[in-house]
């Protein structure tokens, strides 16, 4: 089976799933449903993700009663198939690594901006995901700062300790090592992500730069290769953040400060973007009454719109059935996707 090259939407572990065919999703009006990954493994468990948007955005939650599954083009019963729908933000194993160039100490005006808008941003964050925070400078290595557990319900960072070690951290080498860093952030992201997972976890590597690479430890080359297969978003800030040239580092999305006074806006923006994935994008579970061969999977959404008129879209792959009998419990196949 062919995988989506970008990480949050990665094929589902486990996965027994053959000859995987990907076709456009049908539309109406500003709904889209994107093409699925589908993994399917005896006794009869189906399992695909599937990314909704509405107008290019997340709708608003989603629940079984807005899906509908067809194989062989006839509707099954949600209820005797056992459906099961869940946002990917429900999942839990997935991480977020944020780099903070630290190649100058901060000033006392920068501190307090500064250590409002990173408690912004790992508030967010942590929602969803476990958030580790790295600082970066003209060293070969990165320092540790501080890890966050996700938790939908934290309470709001005050006077963190973390981030006021940040705030008050002194560059061993005050040239930059931009390259590096982003080399060795994203082996600190994939040794973090959980190696067995109900769904493959989001990665995320998010960069806040304050000028380019001047140590040449490592070459562009290198940190673009390093970027394949992860997420990726950029914060720069200061005077260098008019350049583009460095954008491709924040291939998911890229912001700009003019200083570390004015990162609000930006750092909320960036937040957004990151949080997407979380809110767009289903696994759909279900216990299939195939046995055998290959068969057809529709996945249709349905979304009201402002006046509870239903829209509806639809896209649509292929699994093997190939072993698949009447074992498959939804009572088990619940519990499996907690």
């Amino acid at each position: 089976m062919s995988l989506r090259a970008n990480c949050c939407l990665a094929a589902l572990l486990g996965s027994l799933a053959v000859g995987c065919v990907h076709r456009g999703g049908i539309t109406d009006a500003t709904v889209v449903v994107q093409p699925l990954n589908v993994s399917a493994k005896p006794p009869g468990r189906v399992q695909a993700l599937v990314s909704v948007t509405d107008g290019g955005k997340a709708p608003d939650e989603l629940g079984p009663e807005n899906f509908e599954v067809r194989e062989g083009d006839v509707a099954l019963s949600s209820e005797q198939v056992g459906l099961r729908v869940q946002s990917l933000g429900t999942f839990t194993g997935h991480e977020a690594v944020v780099l903070v160039d630290g190649s100058r100490a901060f000033t006392e005006a920068e501190r307090a901006p500064l250590g409002d808008a990173l408690a912004q941003l790992v508030d967010r964050l942590r929602f969803h995901q476990a958030v580790t925070l790295l600082a970066f400078d003209g060293s070969p290595e990165l320092r540790f700062i501080a890890r966050y557990t996700q938790s939908s319900m934290a309470a709001p960072l005050v006077k963190d300790p973390g981030i006021a070690r940040l705030l008050a951290y002194k560059p061993r080498d005050k040239s930059t090592s931009l390259y590096s860093a982003i080399i060795k952030g994203r082996k600190a992201l994939d040794e973090r992500l959980p190696k067995t997972s109900a769904v493959d976890p989001v990665g995320s590597l998010i960069v806040v730069a304050r000028g380019p690479d001047q140590a040449g430890r490592a070459d562009e080359a290198a940190a673009r290769t390093a970027l394949q297969g992860r997420r990726s978003f950029l914060l720069k800030v200061g005077t260098w953040a008019k350049d583009t040239s460095l954008d491709w580092v924040g291939g998911e999305g890229t912001r700009a400060a003019a200083s570390l006074g004015t990162l609000g806006s930006p750092v909320d923006e960036l937040a957004r973007q990151v949080d997407e994935v979380f809110l767009r994008d289903y696994v759909v579970t279900y216990c299939s009454p195939a046995r055998f061969g290959k068969r057809k999977l529709e996945v249709v959404v349905k979304v009201p719109d402002e006046s509870g008129k239903e829209r509806t879209a639809q896209a649509a792959s292929e699994f093997d059935a190939t072993g698949f009998n009447a074992s498959c419990k939804k009572s088990a196949l619940q519990a499996s996707a907690r």
